[in-house]
């Protein structure tokens, strides 16, 4: 995130995002900021969104700056899952269009690609997420669907 335009809408996209998330759980608290971290919580559940790596660019066909936004799911104290966002801007309003589950990292989007690292092997094995198991691949979206590009 490098321009002005950039930072703004990746701090549009996060107010969006909370609000989205806390739309998602009962009696919410405040959302609470720390170390780059926004955490939302509430009903015994929560996400925590990591902003630091949040990834903008136009994703779909539209001019507008989308966003990749990494979240941590909670159910309780503990980490359930780690998701990414894909918040795309149709018409000047903020849509959630997609979530990856799969995706370990977004390293950047060029030219309406996404590229993001993966794992080479199945989640239930015992090498998932070592560095040796890692792959970095490019996704286009297309017809509300994330499609891997060769």
């Amino acid at each position: 995130m490098d321009s002005p335009s950039e930072k703004k809408a990746a701090e549009e996209v996060t107010d969006f995002v909370v609000n989205f998330l806390q739309d998602k759980l009962k009696d919410t608290e405040l959302p609470v900021e720390e170390d780059g971290m926004i955490t939302v919580r509430g009903g015994g559940m929560g996400y925590m969104i990591n902003c630091p790596k949040i990834v903008t660019g136009e994703i779909d066909e539209d001019r507008s700056i989308d966003a990749i936004v990494p979240v941590y799911v909670l159910r309780g104290q503990s980490l359930m899952s780690y998701e990414h966002l894909i918040v795309l801007n149709p018409a000047g309003k903020f849509v959630v269009g997609k979530t990856m589950s799969d995706v370990f990292n977004v390293i950047r989007i060029k030219n309406r690609n996404i590229f993001a690292e993966v794992s080479t092997v199945s989640p239930d094995s015992p090498g998932y997420g070592c560095e040796e198991c890692r792959e970095v691949v490019k996704y286009k979206y297309q017809d509300g669907d994330l499609v891997k590009v060769e």
